[in-house]
């Protein structure tokens, strides 16, 4: 099987040329052959012809054989055909080349024919001994409606077709010829395409090795020279364009590198083939070696994910937890140029932060709805029982009405607390700021817990600076901080316990510290604390009228001031809560605050 181009195109132009010989000569040959069939088809016909007026409506039966010696000899003859004469019964009368004593008797289909009233002519030569060809012609003579006579010729066509034959020796030779001369010129016809076509595989098995700068030489303008053009300027903008890709894929991987955000790309048979470094972080894994189906149960993704991403080709978008992690998988297909489902884009996104808001928000709606249902639910109860006649009963009624007050009171507190919330939420919260003097400030604050400590028969003990430190801040505001950290210390302390009170400071802080031996606070509860609604004992916090809300609004009104509040505790050895103040900030700045 031949592989190279070269000889494919010599093979078909000899071919060629060899089908338009054979085709050309066999219709010459055929053409001079029937040419010369008719001619002596039409030669034999007039001859009969002149032999039926001549011989046999001139002569009585008897007398044709020597009408025909007379027809010969009156030039009528030629050497090349042969007359007979033969009567019903297939017996030969007359001839022109026998004399009656020796008639040779013929018994073919053409003679059949012409006795069966029909002229025949055989379109096939047969050879005689001698090595003559003859073709032969009957046409039957008629008298009264019936076949009296036919009339028999023969011709020799020996020298026809020797000519014949001569012919298409020459043809043979020209064929030979020009198949010589035709694989000259299919080479050289070959070569002019081949030559350019070689050098243009050559040089794209080099581009193809990664070789971009190849070039080929433009010889002629014809369709080749347009080619050479064309690979020319392929090469060139296949080095741009690969130029490009490098560049942008330098930049998608380092933005990938960079992201916050987690990328995981599975090929369409789920196989992985890429993985940034947030995704490895996401996940708290060095290396994912899972492919799509086996990385969707092992962090128990929804089931399903995968079949929907072949069937449905849409983002499907799956949460799951990892750890302490709460994590977003958004599923992508990605298609190929023919809109099949070539893979998919798996990207991950920490929500923990987001989860973590999601359930404060929950908690808190739920919190607010409690702690009004809660009192609402008593005030309408103590209110029906009055209704239903406990008016009567004064002392009953005045028990009642206490209780109704009471929780009127603690729905007040409430929604005061939500407003202020509001107010800071909102930055409608406007400081008044002074100098305060931090020990008699404190001293004042401690005095005014002190009853609170003693009904509980606490020791509450407060250390002064000894100094003079002043902090800019809203009375007011921070009297309210104060006195919220100093009454959990006592509420959530046991009788006889000890609550410490003092002030420090260093470089850029001035300190105020509230530390008790109470119950303490959990590890899994301290990040916690200053939450909105948020109770380490809900039940004995609600017991003691607290509404949730202190801490979160202390909070709210350091950061405002420019500090903070932090606390420090161990479960059964007690609580520290210190609240943090900057030094050296004036009233401007910290109304800018």
């Amino acid at each position: 099987m031949m592989k190279s181009i070269k000889a494919k195109l010599i093979a078909m132009y000899l071919g060629l040329v060899m089908i338009v010989m054979i085709v050309c000569g066999s219709f010459i040959l055929i053409s001079l052959q029937n040419i010369e069939n008719k001619r002596a088809e039409e030669q034999m016909r007039l001859y009969t012809e002149k032999i039926k007026e001549q011989v046999v409506l001139n002569y009585e039966e008897s007398g044709f054989q020597d009408g025909l010696i007379q027809f010969t000899q009156n030039g009528s003859n030629t050497s090349q055909i042969q007359g007979n004469i033969i009567n019903t019964d297939g017996k030969t009368i007359a001839s022109t080349i026998s004399s009656r004593s020796a008639l040779e008797d013929y018994r073919n289909s053409v003679i059949i024919s012409a006795l069966s009233g029909t002229e025949a002519f055989s379109q096939k030569s047969r050879t005689e001994e001698n090595g003559d060809i003859y073709i032969e012609y009957a046409e039957p003579v008629i008298v009264g409606g019936d076949v009296k006579y036919v009339i028999f010729t023969r011709m020799n066509v020996s020298s026809i077709y020797e000519s014949i034959d001569q012919t298409r020796r020459m043809l043979v030779l020209s064929v030979a010829i020009a198949f010589v001369l035709a694989a000259v010129m299919g080479y050289i016809f070959a070569n002019t395409i081949t030559g350019p076509i070689l050098s243009l595989s050559t040089k794209a098995k080099e581009l193809a090795r990664g070789r971009l700068d190849q070039t080929v030489k433009v010889n002629s303008d014809d369709e080749i020279g347009q080619l050479s053009d064309s690979f020319n300027y392929m090469a060139s903008e296949l080095s741009n364009t690969l130029s490009e890709m490098k560049k942008e894929k330098n930049k998608l991987e380092i933005i990938l590198h960079n992201m916050t955000d987690g990328v995981l790309s599975f090929d369409k048979s789920g196989t992985l083939s890429h993985c940034n470094m947030a995704a490895l972080e996401l996940l708290g894994t060095e290396k994912v070696e899972e492919d799509l189906e086996s990385f969707i149960n092992h962090y128990d993704i929804t089931s399903g994910v995968y079949i929907d991403m072949v069937d449905s080709k849409a983002t499907k978008n799956v949460n799951f937890w990892v750890g302490e992690k709460y994590l977003n998988a958004s599923f992508s297909p990605y298609l190929s140029e023919k809109d099949i489902l070539a893979g998919v884009v798996v990207v991950l996104q920490d929500n923990t932060e987001m989860k973590r808001l999601d359930e404060m928000r929950k908690e808190f709606v739920a919190n607010v709805s409690h702690e009004l249902r809660t009192p609402l639910t008593t005030v309408k109860s103590y209110a029906e029982t009055l209704l239903d006649g406990a008016l009567e009963d004064r002392e009953t009624a005045e028990e009642f009405l206490t209780i109704i007050n009471n929780e009127a009171d603690r729905m007040s507190f409430l929604v005061r607390d939500l407003l202020q919330l509001s107010r800071f939420d909102n930055n409608q919260i406007d400081l008044s700021l002074s100098r305060i003097n931090v020990d008699s400030f404190i001293s004042e604050n401690v005095k005014a817990s002190k009853i609170l400590a003693d009904n509980k028969k606490q020791e509450l003990i407060f250390t002064p600076i000894g100094r003079e430190v002043c902090i800019t801040a809203d009375r007011g505001r921070i009297t309210q901080v104060i006195n919220n950290v100093l009454t959990n210390a006592i509420k959530y302390s046991p009788e006889g316990s000890t609550v410490k009170v003092w002030a420090d400071e260093d470089e850029k802080y001035i300190r105020i510290n509230v530390e008790d031996n109470g119950i303490g606070i959990s590890k899994n509860d301290l990040p916690r604390i200053f939450e909105r609604f948020y109770r380490v004992d809900k039940a004995r916090s609600r017991a003691m009228g607290g509404t949730g809300l202190g801490l979160a609004i202390a909070k709210e009104i350091m950061e405002r001031h420019g500090g903070k509040i932090t606390v420090e505790s161990e479960m059964l050895q007690g609580t520290k809560m210190t609240l943090w103040f900057l030094k050296n900030i004036t009233e401007t700045d910290a109304e800018q605050e």
